[in-house]
């Protein structure tokens, strides 16, 4: 090797001796004097880069064949390093690492569509059956974006459980860096302590991270609080047969909300916006009787603040529009966005127009369809309510009508098996002013515990309250 060579790798702290164990040699052509590299594959010299020794230019042989460097190493099995270019594998090497190889061609710009069929990397397919019998690959690429795409690219093609990533130290870029910034000992760290290469649904406990209690607020019935609260993020299901007292129920939690500065959006399919829904929520807000309400001197202030929080979804300016689940989406994510509505209740599930694939069940569709308002309001940070409706009660002999599971809501099991909460009003007597409200779910990792609590209508305040207790109501 000549002394300009040797004076090139003791610059980058590779021993020259190392290198020419490589075959790696000076070689003069035309005239000039080259680095030249050989490439084996099979004990056969099949390719040689070269490198010109005072200006930054390479080459390689002509019809020089595409492969590995060093790739007659991979029939030693066990664990190797894939470098971005020979001078990052002979680091490896200088560390203590015999079973090294390299890429022939640097990296690409960015990722290729699909590395399997992609001519840049036929030079894999060269060393096809050595490779499969690898047990691990450690990807030491660049650190640069074409690096980090290179090594996406070979972890494809490899699998990504065989491959880990290298980690450079701050202000190193690949392993050569490392050996000549901080020695052979950080090279042997930066190795040992390369990460798995990370696959979307599979993590380490380390990955997540630590959460206290979820954030949450009161639903504003004291006696349901110590169940279940209101929590952004999360999917709620309230269900309860028809004209048992369920908006009710859903006009307390919500105008405690309002109350406490909080804006919502309701999808209000079965009840006219004005003056039934406005009267209710106003009502329910205030803390008022039906009797009280024209002339009560809150009235106006109520109206306006539920002009400033609420957003409403309805059909009912056009009895023709019919909003399905998509269209249902994009208009509670503009009052999300526009609005900043925080709880978004969807009152009732069968209003919308559901439009199922040509091969897809009920019971797919409804899972499909919750799974997509569950990411919906994680992504946006609400907490989403629907009013899913169960079927048609058959009396018992007394005359009362069984309370209801989310088992028993139209169409699918999910409704029990995906919500986060489950909820259910029941009225055993309809001429009884007298009512259960049963948390029947509550995911793993949330406030609340299931448990039933006994609650009325208070006709003094237009909400709900725990059965037999008197509330303060604003005086008129």
């Amino acid at each position: 090797m000549h002394r300009k060579h040797m004076e090139w790798f003791e610059q980058r702290a590779i021993p020259s001796d190392i290198a020419e164990q490589m075959g790696i040699n000076s070689e003069m052509r035309d005239g000039e004097l080259w680095l030249s590299i050989p490439y084996y594959l099979d004990g056969k010299l099949v390719n040689r880069k070269y490198r010109h020794a005072t200006r930054k230019e390479h080459s390689q042989d002509k019809n020089g064949k595409a492969c590995l460097w060093n790739a007659d190493a991979l029939s030693l099995g066990g664990e190797f390093v894939i470098t971005e270019g020979e001078f990052d594998a002979l680091a490896a090497m200088t560390a203590g690492y015999s079973r090294v190889v390299s890429v022939p061609c640097g990296a690409p710009a960015k990722r290729v569509e699909d590395p399997f069929t992609a001519t840049r990397y036929e030079f894999m397919w060269e060393s096809e059956e050595a490779l499969k019998k690898i047990d691990r690959f450690v990807l030491a690429t660049d650190a640069d974006a074409p690096g980090q795409a290179l090594a996406h690219d070979l972890a494809a093609i490899l699998g990504p459980e065989r491959c880990c990533f290298v980690r450079y130290p701050e202000g190193c870029k690949d392993l050569n860096d490392v050996l000549v910034k901080l020695g052979a000992s950080a090279v042997v760290r930066c190795i040992e302590e390369a990460q798995p290469v990370p696959v979307v649904g599979l993590y380490r406990m380390s990955d997540f991270t630590d959460q206290a209690e979820l954030p949450s607020m009161t639903t504003g019935i004291d006696c349901l609080d110590e169940n279940m609260r209101i929590v952004l993020g999360s999917f709620t299901v309230f269900s309860g047969y028809s004209n048992m007292g369920k908006s009710t129920v859903l006009n307390t939690i919500l105008a405690s909300a309002i109350a406490r500065g909080v804006n919502v959006c309701i999808a209000s399919f079965e009840t006219a916006p004005k003056p039934i829904l406005r009267n209710e929520l106003a009502r329910a807000l205030i803390g008022c009787s039906f009797e009280e309400f024209p002339t009560h001197k809150l009235r106006k202030d109520a109206y306006e603040t539920l002009e400033r929080q609420v957003t409403i979804i309805s059909n009912s300016m056009d009895d023709d529009a019919e909003i399905d689940l998509e269209q249902y989406l994009e208009l509670i994510r503009i009052a999300v966005i526009r609005d900043g509505a925080k709880i978004v209740v969807l009152d009732p599930w069968n209003e919308l127009e559901h439009k199922r694939g040509r091969d897809e069940t009920e019971t797919d569709y409804i899972g499909r369809a919750i799974r997509t308002l569950k990411r919906f309001a994680k992504r946006y940070n609400v907490a989403l309510w629907v009013v899913a409706h169960p079927t048609k009660p058959m009396k018992l002999k007394d005359g009362t009508i069984p309370v209801p599971s989310l088992y028993d809501i139209s169409g699918s099991a999910n409704w029990s098996n995906k919500a986060d909460y489950g909820l259910i009003y029941h009225r055993a007597d309809k001429t009884k002013n007298e009512g259960t409200l049963a948390v029947v779910k509550v995911r793993m990792g949330f406030p609340g515990q299931c448990g039933v609590v006994e609650v009325m209508r208070d006709e003094q305040t237009s909400r709900i309250v725990e059965y037999g207790v008197e509330i303060y109501r604003s005086p008129a």
